[in-house]
């Protein structure tokens, strides 16, 4: 039978004053003594299960200190709770060059939007720079749904699996410093590719400044010095008003750096497909100076489309 909903839907709560639109779904309310409608979910406990913030955080607490490690971190939500992002320290610190200390952590997200569950990711902060870094290494990210009871032990697997795998986190940090592209043009139009550019205000701008302070050779930025480029950007070039849940999703964009399958992707396909992406662009317009993102950006491209060997 079909079922036609017509006009506006409000949701009271007994303690509010007034009313919220709803628009398909049952309200949640936080509970306090001025409720704030949180998310619209199911109302049926086969689709959706609450899953309170403060258990997720107990779990992975409780983890940190079967390992000896005293959880130390902040939490943050969103005005209407409907998002919370937390990020902890692994108590693990790497080193994949002289003098580059990389503290571990473990990165928790939650929602009550009805399209987030539980989701916990590698993440961690450059000393040198206060960078943030996350899900760079995608063996060790876990995450449920609400259709699903809230599962604590994939919190303690979480965080079992990040401190045990320091190693593999500092090979593969180490790995990307060996993968290089062709020149700075081209890792800037990879930040482009990957999408980067659509968390800050002045994305070329940005991100050249970004490239200056993180890579050594202008003509040889590896993957590594690509990636701190972007989470330099998106930690510290980004707008202080942007919701650190918005700018967690360029940090995972930014990670495709430094993950592909179960190891470093390839320099050469990640610098080809920007290129050839972008040249298509540019060849598709009808006034391509107007769509460049630096003056004299078409050159560029042509010339990596022939060190490339791409066909126009």
């Amino acid at each position: 039978m079909d079922v036609e909903r017509t006009g506006d839907i409000y949701a009271a709560h007994p303690e509010k004053e007034d009313t919220d639109q709803v628009y398909w779904r049952e309200p949640l309310y936080t509970v306090e003594d001025e409720p704030r409608l949180s998310g619209e979910v199911s109302g049926s406990d086969d689709w959706y299960n609450i899953i309170q913030y403060g258990d997720i955080l107990e779990a992975v607490g409780q983890r940190l200190e079967h390992h000896g490690v005293e959880p130390e971190g902040h939490v943050t939500v969103s005005p209407s709770y409907h998002k919370m992002s937390a990020k902890v320290g692994l108590g693990e610190t790497v080193e994949p060059s002289e003098g580059d200390e990389i503290d571990l952590q473990v990165h928790v997200r939650s929602g009550h939007s009805g399209f987030h569950g539980v989701k916990y990711e590698p993440g961690a902060v450059r000393e040198i720079c206060t960078n943030g870094m996350k899900a760079f290494v995608g063996e060790q990210i876990y995450e449920q749904t609400h259709s699903e009871q809230f599962q604590p032990g994939l919190a303690h697997h979480a965080v079992d699996s990040m401190i045990e795998g320091v190693d593999t986190v500092e090979r593969r940090l180490e790995d990307a410093q060996q993968r290089t592209l062709k020149n700075r043009d081209e890792a800037l139009l990879v930040l482009h590719d990957l999408g980067v550019d659509q968390y800050l205000d002045n994305p070329t701008p940005d991100l050249l400044t970004a490239l200056d302070e993180e890579v050594e050779d202008a003509e040889n930025p590896s993957l590594y010095e690509t990636y701190n480029a972007a989470t330099f950007a998106l930690t510290h070039l980004a707008d202080d008003e942007t919701p650190e849940y918005v700018l967690d999703n360029g940090f995972e964009r930014a990670a495709e750096l430094l993950e592909y399958g179960d190891g470093i992707p390839s320099a050469r396909i990640l610098g080809e497909n920007a290129v050839q992406s972008r040249a298509r662009t540019l060849m598709e317009s009808e006034q391509p100076e107007d769509e460049e993102y630096w003056e004299g950006e078409t050159e560029s491209v042509r010339e990596l489309m022939e060190e490339h060997e791409i066909q126009a």
